[in-house]
């Protein structure tokens, strides 16, 4: 009986030590709190004069600005053109077995708490750059790229 109680104990004991740990492999979304300016987006199969797209080249200032409070807006020429809540997500996309794995974060848009499909971007930092591309998680359009391509912002 002693040793039964003694097992009990044990599995309690590490059920309750081993669920309270936090998965150290969990990668949390990188920050995009702040005001991010845009600087090119560029059409992955579109050769022309005006590819990237920039606003030198097309006349429109944009600014995406994301709140601590889960808030977002966007400004074209200082004029509020899209607005609405969001989240953050993390993921992975293998296009085939033996090739390099994109890791990549996401943001989820919401509009009056609603979601609906195809409102998200795809996303990595570098340094003060964020870059959208829905090719990092194998789509070809995304909420901020109607078309295939990349759009890149600096941190103001």
């Amino acid at each position: 009986m002693k040793i039964k109680a003694s097992m009990i104990l044990l599995v309690t004991f590490s059920l309750v030590t081993f669920s309270c740990k936090k998965d150290p492999f969990i990668i949390p979304p990188k920050d995009i709190t702040g005001q991010w300016k845009w600087l090119s987006y560029y059409f992955l199969y579109l050769r022309s004069d005006s590819n990237p797209l920039t606003p030198q080249n097309t006349g429109i200032r944009e600014m995406l600005v994301f709140n601590a409070n889960h808030t977002w807006f966007k400004t074209q020429n200082d004029i509020r053109t899209d607005s609405g809540t969001f989240s953050l997500g993390h993921g992975s996309y293998t296009p085939y077995s033996g090739a390099e794995t994109a890791i990549y974060d996401s943001i989820v848009y919401y509009k009056n708490g609603i979601y609906k499909n195809g409102w998200q971007d795809y996303y990595i930092i570098f340094h003060d750059t964020l870059q959208i591309c829905p090719g990092f998680a194998d789509q070809i359009y995304s909420y901020s790229i109607p078309y295939n391509g990349t759009k890149f912002y600096i941190k103001q």
